[in-house]
């Protein structure tokens, strides 16, 4: 048995190190010029791999998705894949800044006459990265391309270029403010590139203004950083000022930024800060409900933390979010977080007799565990502000609970 079990592991490992050994021998040995020529000839699609030795991201790419037989049937297709380390080689190095790769691994997909196609950033799941890559497939047949030119030296301004090929002079971010200053047109590769990297006010707010037409020419994945940096001020303005319709009008407008795994990543942010600025709790929770911000408790539970504090003395708001503590109680045992949340919800409301009983359990619970990131003093100091019936007394924290991460 023992053995039986033995060749069964052994015949798993060699499936999946044959795929991984398929999938690397299946890139492209050589420059990129010579990659070039071979797609051209071959009238294929090149898909470009920017990485570098201990991304993670990226080793897991080359784990999880490229020796699945799906992605490799699409690769075998329509592809030649080249990848190229942006550390050590200087075709990658070239690649990086030409596409002004803001995160690994960067993906780039060029058509066999040398058009960009398109550009993303990031681990994909085989459920992403099977249609990324069919999408560049139509897309291609549409000729539909970026603006992006077809030379890997263009023109780019010293300050830009030492981001990707250190030659050891030092160059101040600023340099690229005087450089955007002289250009005459700022839909140009270079100027779009350099603007990409910076966080000059003017130039934001350029880039904003301009999203459509930047999105057009160039893809959304160089304007995220900026554009979500840009968002989150506009967010909290807005709440501030209780101009709902104006976040929502902002929201649409940002969306294509953005692919549909990292929409879910960002928006949360974006109507996060909208209640930072609003505080009004009812406008946050319907915001969360109508754009599904928080799928499972966890996500749900983490984002109710801060808003018990800020709505301490808004009995209303207090008793919906504990129905809900409540109601999560009854389906499953609450955790020492969501326990110490309904403490301070009941200790809000001044219900000192159920505050009271869910501290003395709390206290004698397993309170080493890393997920309650709170000392025992901190319990010590609730429970005598609820022995006191003071709700003013204790001055609460917002514990976060750990949530695992999860690539894909």
């Amino acid at each position: 048995m023992k053995k039986r079990i033995f060749y069964i592991i052994i015949a798993y490992f060699g499936i999946f190190f044959s795929n991984a050994a398929i999938a690397q021998e299946k890139t492209f040995q050589g420059s990129y010029a010579e990659c070039q020529a071979k797609a051209k000839k071959e009238n294929k699609l090149i898909l470009i791999d920017l990485y570098f030795v201990g991304c993670m991201p990226c080793a897991e790419m080359d784990k999880q998705v490229f020796p699945d037989p799906v992605v490799m049937k699409e690769l075998n297709d329509n592809y030649i894949m080249y990848k190229t380390d942006v550390m050590k080689e200087t075709d990658g190095k070239k690649l990086a800044r030409k596409y002004g790769a803001p995160g690994f691994p960067t993906y780039v997909i060029v058509s066999p006459e040398g058009k960009t196609i398109l550009t993303e950033s990031g681990f994909f799941g085989v459920d992403r990265f099977v249609p990324l890559l069919k999408e560049a497939v139509r897309l291609n047949k549409a000729q539909q391309y970026l603006a992006f030119n077809s030379t890997l030296d263009n023109d780019f301004p010293a300050a830009y270029s030492e981001r990707f090929i250190k030659t050891g002079e030092k160059h101040d971010f600023a340099e690229l403010e005087g450089y955007l200053e002289q250009q005459k047109d700022l839909f140009n590769e270079t100027a779009f590139l350099a603007n990409s990297v910076t966080s000059f006010t003017k130039y934001n707010n350029w880039a904003y203004d301009n999203l459509p037409k930047l999105i057009k020419l160039y893809g959304g994945n160089l304007l995220r950083n900026k554009i979500s940096t840009i968002a989150k001020v506009k967010s909290k303005q807005y709440g501030a000022a209780q101009q709902l319709d104006s976040l929502n009008t902002m929201l649409t407008y940002i969306r294509p930024t953005f692919n549909d795994k990292l929409w879910e990543v960002f928006l949360p942010g974006f109507v996060t800060s909208y209640y930072a600025g609003s505080q009004n709790a009812a406008s946050y929770f319907a915001l969360i409900d109508e754009y599904k911000l928080y799928p499972t408790w966890d996500e749900r539970s983490n984002a109710f933390g801060p808003v018990i504090m800020d709505q301490s003395k808004n009995p209303t708001i207090l008793k919906s979010i504990r129905a809900e503590y409540l109601a999560a109680a009854q389906r499953n045992t609450l955790d020492p977080v969501d326990s110490y949340r309904l403490i301070l919800l009941n200790y809000y409301l001044k219900d000192f007799d159920q505050a009271s009983k869910g501290m003395e359990k709390l206290l004698k619970s397993d309170l080493t565990s890393p997920f309650l990131n709170i000392d025992k003093k901190d319990l010590q100091d609730l429970r005598e502000a609820i022995q006191r019936k003071d709700a003013s007394l204790y001055k609460a924290k917002d514990i976060k609970k750990i949530i695992p991460f999860k690539l894909s």
